[in-house]
């Protein structure tokens, strides 16, 4: 039997892929994104289905009663919970429409059988978390929430997501506005093979300490292209900038086993935004040339986070583009293992 989905805030498609991935008989029946370049390379990927390009809250309730979807994959704006914005949670104006589902879900009769929720680390700790929870309560769905990382699955690129899965059939039950949740975060899907990160004596889980010196995650050579030497030269950092801000790149080689979280800031930002590639020499020994190193290509960034091969971007995409919408999409290795548990084992 075909799934029937509608998947919000859909970018460029990484939920789509993540059900692909894991082996799901699935119908995109409605993709939302606000975001024009998105929307286009989605629709690269996957033709015939339907995009709507509006803002969520205005649309009317007899449409989200026609989808009539089994499942709902969202991956809401994640500004409102970054450690580098304001944390402003519900009260941020990019937190509106994810409200105005939550608030949807109490008045659908054509609830969803089944939900996926991806947003950053720290989403955990804000007061739409909560409301969320309230109304999964009110509603009669049981859930489940993980803090996961890609390192877990072998993938060498750390990019810590909190993930919400949750299924209609509960008994709904009352549940007060000023209702609290304990932190209670799973760092292992059931029926899944994921390495389990250190804790210290007080329960902080380092997805990171003990796992990216694994012997079992990958190295970053195996997800790399073959650049000719000429093609290789567009992605080197130019020597103005190794000069200025090289202290403050995440440095790797190709035999490492981890890169950092990549972000839609990736090229225009050095701190904080993703590795970079040392291809010759021992980092902190051998100095950063613009001859051994270069930014990872978009390719190499999708592949780090579990695209598959047949990912592909229009041509009138452009590389920063590429960049921006990788960074602000998700990770699909992760996002696989968790669709097939809560469709086939929850």
């Amino acid at each position: 039997m075909v799934l029937r989905v509608a998947e919000f805030y859909s970018g460029i498609g990484g939920m789509h892929f993540a059900l692909k991935g894991a082996g799901v008989d699935c119908q995109v029946v409605r993709a939302f994104d606000i975001n024009t370049v998105a929307n286009d390379v989605y629709r690269h990927n996957f033709d015939g289905v339907p995009v709507m390009q509006r803002c969520i809250e205005s649309l009317p309730m007899t449409m989200f009663e026609a989808l009539r979807a089994e499942l709902w994959t969202m991956s809401p704006p994640c500004q409102p919970y970054t450690r580098q914005g304001l944390q402003r949670g519900s009260g941020d104006e990019r937190a509106k429409s994810f409200l105005f589902i939550i608030d949807l879900l109490e008045r659908l009769q054509n609830k969803p059988t089944y939900l996926l929720v991806e947003n950053v680390a720290g989403f955990e700790r804000s007061d739409t978390r909560a409301m969320l929870l309230r109304q999964l309560v009110r509603t009669g769905y049981r859930f489940e929430e993980y803090l996961l990382n890609p390192l877990q699955l072998c993938f060498p690129n750390s990019r810590t997501r909190y993930y919400l899965l949750a299924k209609l059939g509960a008994e709904p039950q009352e549940c007060a506005s000023d209702c609290e949740f304990p932190a209670h975060f799973r760092h292992d899907v059931p029926g899944a093979s994921l390495i389990q990160p250190a804790a210290d004596a007080d329960g902080r889980v380092d997805f990171e300490r003990g796992i990216w010196h694994h012997d079992e995650v990958r190295r970053v050579k195996q997800f790399l292209e073959d650049l000719a030497p000429e093609d290789a030269a567009s992605y080197r950092l130019p020597q103005k900038i190794l000069d200025r801000h090289g202290y403050v790149h995440d440095v790797v080689t190709p035999d490492d086993r981890r890169t950092c979280c990549f972000t839609k800031g990736y090229t225009h930002y050095a701190e904080g935004t993703g590795s970079v590639l040392q291809t010759a020499g021992v980092v902190g020994v051998d100095p950063m040339t613009q001859e051994n190193t270069r930014y990872f290509t978009p390719r190499e960034v999708a592949n780090l986070m579990g695209f598959p091969a047949s990912l592909s971007f229009p041509s009138a995409t452009s590389a920063k583009q590429r960049y921006r919408l990788l960074g602000n999409s998700l990770s699909v290795s992760v996002v696989a293992v968790l669709a097939d548990y809560l469709l086939h084992r929850m």
